[in-house]
């Protein structure tokens, strides 16, 4: 039988080309959507993870309980010592300082007399030691539109779009104002290195600044102190059950309760709302197959009507011979399997050719955006990544719509009469 239906699927093209091509086009979708996300969600994580989450974040408890307010005056004050612990517990790891505050810039004229000030957020990381790895998990180096790396504790980078709203220029110098840790005013000196262009809008425009992770602590009064302390896996890959292992040890063994000054460990996806972001993201086969299962099944159900008034006669004919209405739909839902299984082959081979494009050479929205250099928190190039699921996530669409079209456009089926079935066909 399936043989029969089989041939009779190749020679009426009437009657499948149009639902093949219909299963085709949303299996190749549903494997390159797959795809895209299987390779954007990785740089989801290591750019989330590398720019303010790290694997695993440690901040004293004090702080993490008003990290809105970035409290200095609760910020972890032996960060060395901690970090030396840490590295001797779990080898497997990197450990790396960061501060982050606010405060205002103070841009003078050539006089030396202010011109401008705005407010600004800061984020103070190792950027000129020799081992540093910071400019590469910071991506840095490409980012920089214009002007060079900071060379000395008081060099700093700044948004290209903060430079160009109050004209300051590569060399300029100028005045950051803050807070220290003991509540006092500090006023410092720090020179412009460099621009970036981080990729945010409200970084962009807002005013923000990098600076070297010393200079900060000296105009801030931290010494060796940070707000925050991020672990990285060595070979960047991060799973919640690997985090896990270190945030228990961290909490079990570093954290008192009785010390508002310890340290309290957190995964990236408590971070930030990053738990939710995930769980999206690992729902999103799920969600994707059943936007295309309802748009095919609309388009396949009307097809499936179609193609039921064409072949009207055909199946009043075979009623007539005496074939069970049963037997006549089951052989219709074979029909459409068939069909699905033809349109899904070819359409996850497409996908696959436009996720492998994707991964390999990737879209590159910087030529479109006519920005130069990536973003720091957004890179220009997106790119796909074969993912075990590309390979069957188009067959669940490909397969479940056009049974169910041909499940409910077949039912006319146990409409037709067999009583009329010769009257019609003498029509």
């Amino acid at each position: 039988m399936i043989k029969f239906l089989l041939l009779g699927i190749l020679r009426d093209r009437s009657r499948s080309l149009f639902p093949i091509l219909t299963v085709f086009i949303g299996a190749a979708l549903t494997v390159v959507m797959t795809g895209y996300i299987g390779g954007i969600l990785p740089d989801m994580i290591r750019l989330s993870s590398h720019m303010d989450a790290g694997h695993v974040k440690l901040m004293s408890q004090s702080f993490y309980e008003n990290r809105h307010q970035m409290p200095l005056d609760l910020a972890m004050d032996n960060a060395a010592d901690l970090i030396e612990t840490l590295e001797a517990q779990f080898p497997d790891m990197m450990w790396k300082a960061r501060t982050r505050f606010g405060g205002l810039l103070d841009i003078p004229d050539e006089n030396g007399e202010t011109r401008a000030q705005t407010t600004i957020s800061a984020l103070a990381a190792d950027l000129i030691s020799p081992n540093s790895t910071e400019l590469d998990y910071l991506n840095l180096t490409e980012s920089i539109v214009a002007g060079g790396l900071p060379k000395d504790p008081f060099d700093i980078l700044i948004a290209k779009s903060m430079a160009e709203s109050y004209d300051i220029s590569v060399g300029d110098q100028v005045t950051l104002m803050t807070s220290t840790v003991n509540g006092s005013m500090s006023f410092q000196n720090f020179n412009v290195s460099g621009m970036v262009v981080f990729g945010i809008a409200a970084l962009d425009k807002g005013g923000a600044i990098i600076t070297d992770i010393e200079g900060a602590r000296m105009a801030l009064d931290m010494d060796g102190g940070s707000t925050e302390i991020l672990g990285f896996f060595k070979d960047d890959e991060y799973t919640s059950e690997r985090a896990l292992v270190v945030t228990d040890w961290v909490n079990n063994n570093l954290k008192d309760v009785n010390d508002p000054y310890s340290p309290i460990a957190l995964r990236l996806e408590d971070s930030n709302e990053m738990a939710g972001m995930l769980q999206f993201a690992g729902s999103f086969i799920f969600i994707i197959s059943t936007v295309f299962i309802l748009i095919m099944f609309i388009v396949l159900w009307n097809s499936g009507l179609m193609n039921g008034l064409r072949r009207y006669g055909e199946m009043g004919l075979r009623l007539a011979v005496g074939e069970q209405k049963g037997h006549i739909y089951r052989s219709m839902l074979i029909e459409s399997a068939i069909i699905g299984v033809i349109g899904t082959i070819f359409g996850t081979a497409l996908g696959l050719v436009g996720v492998w494009f994707l991964q390999e050479y990737g879209i590159n929205l910087g030529d479109m955006a006519s920005n130069t250099g990536d973003g720091i928190y957004y890179p220009n190039v997106i790119r796909g990544k074969i993912i075990p699921a590309c390979f069957y996530a188009g067959f669940i669409p490909g397969l479940i719509a056009p049974l169910l079209g041909s499940l409910v456009s077949g039912r006319g089926i146990y409409k037709r009469q067999t009583a009329s079935l010769f009257k019609e066909l003498e029509t």
